[in-house]
């Protein structure tokens, strides 16, 4: 059992990030839409959202994202040290461009956006260690998006034969999400404040407008 502080500041910090993103050639990194320099880890966050995913290779930086009824898949090839999360809210395919933003909210466009670019930076499919969080009910409504996207991901894995490594999926809480993609390991904490709720309220918007257009508990090591 690990512990991290996942509350972490969220004060911009481009220019700063700016000189260490220049190390790395555009075809190697893929960063974050937000991404910063943080103190209390002492290296870049790449923070991701719904609709979101970073890959990174041979990088001390960290991916950082948060769950609700929302998957984030982890891949990390032990060999070539190339690593990356998404981050899905729905199963279902309904954007014809899959690198379109609005299209990778889709769990089969985001696991196949994320699969080819950690392969394409020298990722096999025989070394890749696979590991999934999220898919909380956290909204008291019918429709249980966590077991829909739980159940897309197990096919997905099924069909394309692999397997999840890790995973902490399912329950009644949103999720923090820590992520190295240089050593595959990734830290968990459950969000059990009722001041959390606002996670699942913000999926919920944003599962609306997709629609309508077409006390923290213990940190644990995956």
């Amino acid at each position: 059992m690990s512990r991290f502080p996942l509350r972490v500041p969220m004060q911009d910090r481009q220019n700063e990030a700016a000189p260490d993103r220049r190390r790395h050639d555009a075809i190697v990194d893929i960063a974050a839409g937000t991404n910063y320099y943080d103190a209390t880890y002492g290296t870049m966050v790449h923070k991701i959202n719904e609709g979101g995913f970073c890959v990174l290779s041979r990088s001390d930086h960290l991916i950082m994202t948060t769950l609700g009824s929302c998957i984030s898949v982890c891949m990390f090839d032990p060999v070539v040290k190339v690593g990356g999360m998404n981050h899905f809210l729905l199963p279902a395919k309904r954007g014809p461009e899959l690198g379109n933003s609005r299209s990778m909210r889709y769990g089969i466009n985001a696991m196949e956006m994320l699969f080819n670019e950690v392969t394409k930076r020298g990722g096999k499919k025989s070394r890749l260690v696979i590991k999934a969080f999220g898919a909380g009910r956290v909204l008291n409504i019918s429709n249980d998006i966590g077991a829909r996207n739980q159940f897309f991901l197990k096919q997905y894995m099924t069909n394309e034969g692999m397997s999840l490594a890790a995973h902490d999926l399912g329950g009644d809480f949103p999720r923090g999400v820590i992520f190295y993609p240089a050593t595959g390991k990734a830290f968990v904490k459950l969000m059990r404040r009722a001041s959390d709720a606002k996670i699942g309220q913000q999926e919920e918007k944003f599962r609306k407008r997709i629609n309508k257009e077409f006390d923290f508990g213990d940190v644990k090591l995956f």
